[in-house]
């Protein structure tokens, strides 16, 4: 534990000193959903809803892909990743660190993004939002941990900034599609069972990227 905490408060101390990936994150969750709007034409009801869903989760996804990202760019850029791997830190510790800073970078990011849905979609700032809350911490979950283990892949051969949307993005689709079932029938005040049957794939879901990430993250990160 101690070796988490060491590595997760280093992480979060340069993102408060330059908040970098945070700045990022929440100016492409604006961007996307901007276009979004542009391009959607969004309208009232069950239908402006639905699009409102996609759209946050399109968001939610691009902005995962660099909050990961970011969570490693620092020590492979100055080789502190090596100095990481020869410590007595456990890598699955490492592992888990990375995946809690990047989970807060997507955190913060898609609250703002939750604003700005409901501002460019024309919805209402009431209880449905505190109903979306576990869905988009769900997927955040899940997206950061399948996230953080292919951004280790993707450090480590050339262009891999471009390949890591190529993996993440269709592995993560299923989860996707739950993920924005259950908070379109959030948004659309649909009754908790037609939500919690959509959360117990993200669920599912969660779990078999958190396991993957942790069992793996060992032969990935390390050097030949």
């Amino acid at each position: 534990m101690s070796g988490f905490v060491a590595v997760l408060r280093k992480d979060l101390r340069l993102e408060v000193r330059s908040g970098e990936s945070t700045i990022a994150l929440v100016a492409l969750s604006l961007l996307i959903l901007v276009v979004l709007v542009f391009a959607l034409d969004p309208v009232g009801g069950v239908r402006g809803a639905g699009i409102a869903a996609g759209a946050l989760w399109v968001a939610m996804i691009f902005a995962g892909v660099i909050g990961s990202t970011r969570a490693l760019h620092a020590e492979r850029d100055n080789g502190c990743i090596r100095a990481l791997i020869l410590s007595p830190l456990d890598r699955g510790a490492l592992y888990v660190a990375k995946l809690t800073a990047a989970f807060i970078f997507m955190a913060i990011a898609e609250t703002a993004a939750v604003v700005l849905m409901v501002l460019f979609f024309n919805l209402d700032f009431d209880a449905r939002l505190l109903r979306l809350a576990p869905v988009i911490a769900l997927g955040a979950l899940g997206f950061s941990a399948l996230s953080t283990l292919l951004a280790a892949i993707a450090g480590r051969i050339r262009a891999g900034d471009l390949l890591l949307p190529l993996l993440a993005v269709p592995m993560f689709v299923p989860a996707l599609i739950a993920g924005v079932k259950a908070s379109g029938a959030a948004l659309t005040g649909a009754p908790f069972g037609a939500i919690a049957q959509w959360l117990k794939i993200l669920v599912a879901f969660d779990v078999i990227f958190l396991a993957a990430g942790y069992l793996l993250f060992e032969h990935v990160v390390g050097e030949d």
